[in-house]
């Protein structure tokens, strides 16, 4: 067949697949495998029509196969290509090729596991063939590649709304996996009643609570390559304390982790991370918390560890504990939709692919310069994990980075328009470190989801959530809302702003509920009175004197200057302090920030 056709591939499920984890490594394995599996069906693309790969995809565009192939390449779980070959030809061996790629991943996985433990493999294997989500649409290719685009795209969204209903073939009363509680347990209940937790944690990683299907086995226990470590959720939470860590503390880790081991903590709670701390090694930073010390010791044994540690903090941090908090960020492309739709031919479109490519590989470096870990950077997609101290400065630097890199790829506005570049919005969840993961990545998409819905977008939101406390978001424009954010955070730290004054706002906002309702020039004055007034009666953090009146004077213009709601300002302080925190434990630089300027880009 010598016609030309444009098809579109969807691999999934995305949300369902990704979402479901309760550990980092949940997190992290999965979206590898969505990426694994999406790189499958792109490599099969590029072999049914004979190798060329420049020809075959328009997105992901790699330059050749071994780029395709290459670990530190991410693909998205849609695929944009032409094709020579007949399109239900392709279709079908397309799927194939993906299937197999599945199960080659969980036939690996399942050997592995079953050398140290039974589970019922036959009804795992069932779970992972039926969770392949695959749809694949083709378009006649015309001059007119905008055109054709346009019609697979409506087909891709046509077949989307269809739905498959199929019956389960292993149906059975056992308990439901913990990950999302849509497939049985693979997990024998006896090996619940007669294996100690220390076994349950080795051999099929799970607490004694904690059931798996034959999907969250393969999470729980796939490999990436050589690699199989991943930062915990605690490690990152107490990452800002671990900065501290000199030379001279090097005697007392050795202490502590010998004390560790003599007390028979098991190998898969030490030398688990992926980078090693020049002090505390690849030991992860969830030794330094006591209440995850309980997954690892009973009775007596636990005592004597958290006695241990409260030493150990002692003496290198004069008793100072990690913070319970770290982020979790999530950010996308703006426009990109209408961007792509600009692309009046195939070349430009594989050109705006390949520089959103490019800014997918410059990802990683720039996350782990902050002390951060990448779970999935393909295209203008990325999810990655964060200390407290090191996100809004990788936030930042991951926007400036992509638009950097996608500049050349301007909308001209129509008469009366402003033109559009691709920017980058950015979300940042901070969360608990014992907080599922499942739940903090719904936290990460709604900041994502605020930031995209301010206009203009190309923004940043953080949201907050604290146990014990209601969610908090906040968001702004890149350039004014994160240099503000740093500002308070600069004034918490050096102890000129009191840490009660947020707070005070915050009744004074609950009070002013119905604020929609009065005239924005009454409200500004009664706030700006309101802040002038707390902040006047107020003493700074050592209460030795009153909040410096330039503060006051600058705090004041912020507020009239972006006309900011009671609540609002309140949220930012209360978020800037969480921040303020970890800079402080860390003993970290502060952002280098003009006195109270908003310098917008």
């Amino acid at each position: 067949m010598d016609e030309v056709h444009l098809v579109i591939f969807h691999v999934g499920p995305v949300q369902e697949f990704i979402a479901s984890a309760r550990r980092s490594r949940d997190l992290w394995f999965g979206s590898w495998v969505l990426s694994e599996l999406s790189k499958a069906a792109a490599e099969e693309i590029v072999e049914q029509n004979g190798g060329d790969v420049e020809w075959s995809l328009i997105f992901p565009a790699p330059q050749s196969l071994s780029e395709l192939r290459s670990e530190k390449f991410n693909a998205a779980n849609r695929i944009v290509a032409r094709t020579r070959r007949d399109p239900a030809e392709l279709g079908e061996a397309v799927r194939t090729q993906v299937l197999e790629r599945l199960r080659k991943l969980s036939n690996e996985t399942f050997s592995r596991v079953e050398q140290v433990a039974w589970f019922d493999r036959s009804v795992a294997e069932l779970q992972v063939d039926d969770l392949l989500e695959f749809f694949w649409v083709s378009s006649p290719m015309r001059d007119d590649y905008a055109k054709t685009r346009l019609e697979a795209e409506a087909l891709m969204a046509a077949r989307k709304a269809t739905r498959d209903f199929t019956p389960s073939r292993w149906g059975s009363s056992e308990d439901k996996s913990s990950l999302d509680g849509l497939r049985e347990s693979v997990i024998p209940k006896t090996a619940y009643q007669t294996m100690s937790r220390e076994e349950l944690r080795q051999k099929y990683r799970v607490r004694r609570g904690e059931r798996l299907c034959g999907i969250g086995l393969l999470k729980r226990h796939g490999r990436r390559g050589q690699g199989d470590r991943f930062f915990s959720t605690s490690h990152l939470a107490s990452m800002p304390l671990l900065e501290r860590l000199n030379e001279s503390h090097r005697d007392a880790v050795d202490k502590y982790v010998g004390s560790l081991r003599l007390l028979g903590i098991g190998p898969d709670a030490l030398d688990t991370v992926p980078v090693a701390h020049p002090i505390f090694g690849y030991n992860d930073g969830h030794l330094l918390f006591p209440e995850r010390l309980a997954e690892f010791f009973d009775g007596d044994k636990l005592n004597q560890a958290q006695e241990a540690l409260r030493v150990f903090l002692k003496t290198c941090f004069e008793g100072d504990r990690p913070g319970p908090y770290y982020v979790l960020l999530h950010a996308d492309g703006d426009h990109m939709g209408k961007i792509i739709n600009h692309q009046e031919s195939i070349e430009k479109h594989r050109a705006l692919s390949r520089s959103a490519s490019l800014f997918a590989q410059e990802v990683d470096p720039i996350v782990k310069h902050f002390k951060g870990c990448l779970v999935y950077a393909g295209g203008d997609d990325v999810l990655a994990l964060l200390p407290l101290h090191g996100a809004l400065p990788c936030a930042r630097a991951l926007a400036d980075t992509f638009r950097d890199q996608m500049s050349s790829f301007i909308v001209p506005g129509r008469k009366g328009e402003m033109s559009v570049q691709p920017t980058l919005s950015v979300g940042l969840a901070i969360v608990h470190h014992l907080e599922p993961l499942s739940e903090a990545l719904e936290l990460a998409r709604k900041a994502e989801a605020h930031a995209k819905s301010l206009k203009g977008k190309n923004a940043l939101a953080v949201a907050l959530n604290k146990r014990g406390g209601s969610e908090k978001t906040v968001g702004g424009t890149w350039g004014a809302f994160d240099r503000r954010l740093e500002w308070f955070i600069q004034l918490y730290c050096e102890g000129e702003l009191p840490r009660g004054v947020a707070y005070e706002l915050r009744f004074l906002a609950m009070m002013l509920e119905d604020e929609e309702e009065i005239p924005d020039s009454s409200l500004q004055r009664v706030l700006s009175a309101e802040v002038k007034r707390i902040l006047g009666r107020k003493r700074t953090e050592r209460g030795s004197r009153k909040v410096n009146e330039d503060i006051i004077e600058k705090l004041l213009n912020i507020v009239s200057r972006y006309k900011l709601s009671v609540m609002q300002l309140a949220n930012e302080l209360i978020i800037a302090q969480e921040f303020a925190l970890a800079y402080n434990l860390a003993a970290a630089a502060l952002p280098d920030v003009p006195f109270g300027e908003g310098n917008e880009k």
